[in-house]
């Protein structure tokens, strides 16, 4: 769920204290069926352990919940502080103060990891839609992407005491309100814009984590193969895993080998993309990212938390092409899928290509290794079953004119085709992912 590229600023490395405990690896349950796309898992915040659903998402980096599920006048593991942020994405946006609480991830009777005095951010004021279906969101993108801003001077100056931004001082009439007052405020003198070490990086920081984590996933829309919702619920492929510090050792979650990709930036988790292949067809060279959007990293980024494949438009234009030359009556097809979903019964996934995305490797230990060939299948880039039995939507779509950047998300579509490490104690700075042929469910 990327937001708006923000100049990276580089993670600095992880100190852990001597006597840090071993590092944990927890299998975290996931599922798609509470926004009915992103995968979420469950949290427990703060002195009464109050339970969140929060969206798993390596394309930003800030860790907030809503206050309708998170009561922090009751937390008696609060400490309140003059910070507060404002974060918008792809799509959505929130502002609100941040807090330091207790955080658990897993579960307590058998697995879990705790961190005592985390950052946590309470999105007082919400954009319309923005946490539909879940209680808020954990980024695990790195440390440009968690800035907050010190409101301090701000406080001291308005006699509020303490100068603190939990309770919220400031009005939450309506989104565009809070927005407009906001913008005002952060131009005040003396405000500054610290960042906030992320979530994954305090686990990893305090020696609880190692640095890598993994994501199981078979869908980018909850698969709706009947009415039922107590069934859509238990349906395997609706569900998923999380592995917080390890990834490799889970073999029950994949076959084969691995392919490692390097990222080449962390801004997100950006890596580069070299070309893209419809099967049967040529492979076409990506365009790079363009010298004056540099501050996105590069021209291909890997994100949990974007539904479909958001293609650059030159590399949009060569996947229509390649389907075209395929299969002439691909073209329709695709057109009445982008006004809204079509029946299953007029695609035919046999006839469908595979759509391959070459991206520079990694050996893993510090040197280059040869390109990286994924590949995206039918069954993926149309999901059947969605929005309701028997109906399928397509998963491709372009950067658009609004949005000239040369840059593509991979987004869940490819994902949902491998199990995917994020190692970032490997490769040669920023870390590598990791990529596995997915093993699927039984049944």
């Amino acid at each position: 769920m990327p937001k708006a590229a923000a100049k990276s600023k580089k993670s600095l490395p992880a100190h852990k204290a001597a006597s840090a405990p071993a590092t944990k690896t927890l299998r975290v349950p996931i599922t798609n069926v509470f926004d009915g796309n992103d995968y979420s898992a469950q949290i427990l915040i703060g002195s009464q352990s109050v339970a969140a659903n929060v969206i798993l998402d390596t394309g930003s980096s800030t860790l907030a919940v809503t206050p309708s599920v998170y009561n922090a006048v009751n937390d008696t593991d609060k400490q309140a502080t003059a910070l507060a942020q404002f974060v918008t994405y792809g799509t959505g946006a929130w502002i609100g103060p941040v807090v330091n609480t207790s955080l658990v991830i897993g579960d307590p009777s058998s697995a879990s990891v705790t961190l005592h005095d985390a950052p946590l951010a309470i999105t007082v004021a919400q954009a319309k839609d923005n946490f539909t279906g879940v209680d808020g969101i954990l980024g695990l993108a790195y440390l440009s992407l968690n800035n907050a801003y010190d409101l301090t001077s701000y406080l001291e100056e308005k006699k509020i005491n303490p100068p603190v931004t939990f309770p919220w001082p400031f009005s939450t009439a309506s989104f565009a309100a809070s927005q407009k007052q906001f913008a005002e405020i952060v131009k005040a003198p003396g405000i500054t814009q610290p960042n906030i070490d992320p979530y994954f990086i305090e686990l990893e920081s305090q020696g609880l984590t190692a640095d890598k984590f993994a994501f199981y996933t078979l869908r980018s829309w909850v698969r709706k193969a009947s009415n039922n919702n107590s069934a859509i619920a238990a349906d395997p492929w609706n569900n998923g895993f999380f592995i917080l510090g390890g990834g490799e050792e889970q073999t029950d979650l994949y076959t084969g080998d691995f392919l490692n990709v390097d990222v080449v930036d962390d801004v997100y988790y950006n890596t580069n993309l070299i070309s893209v292949q419809v099967a049967g067809t040529p492979a076409v060279k990506a365009k790079p990212l363009q010298p004056q959007y540099k501050g996105a990293g590069s021209n291909c980024i890997v994100d949990t938390g974007t539904n479909p494949l958001v293609l650059s438009n030159d590399v949009y234009k060569a996947v229509m092409k390649g389907l075209e030359k395929v299969n002439s009556k691909f073209a329709s097809l695709i057109q009445q899928a982008d006004q809204s979903s079509i029946s299953s019964s007029l695609i035919d996934l046999a006839e469908w290509p595979a759509i391959s995305f070459t991206l520079t490797g990694d050996s893993g230990s510090g040197t280059a290794g040869p390109p990286a060939t994924l590949t995206c299948t039918p069954q993926t880039y149309w999901q059947q079953d969605f929005p309701s039995p028997g109906q399928s939507v397509f998963q491709i779509f372009p950067a658009g004119s609004s949005n000239p950047v040369n840059q593509t998300i991979l987004g869940l579509p490819l994902m949902n085709n491998y199990y995917t490490v994020f190692d970032r104690s490997l490769g040669k700075g920023n870390g590598i992912i990791r990529f596995a042929p997915i093993k699927l469910p039984s049944a």
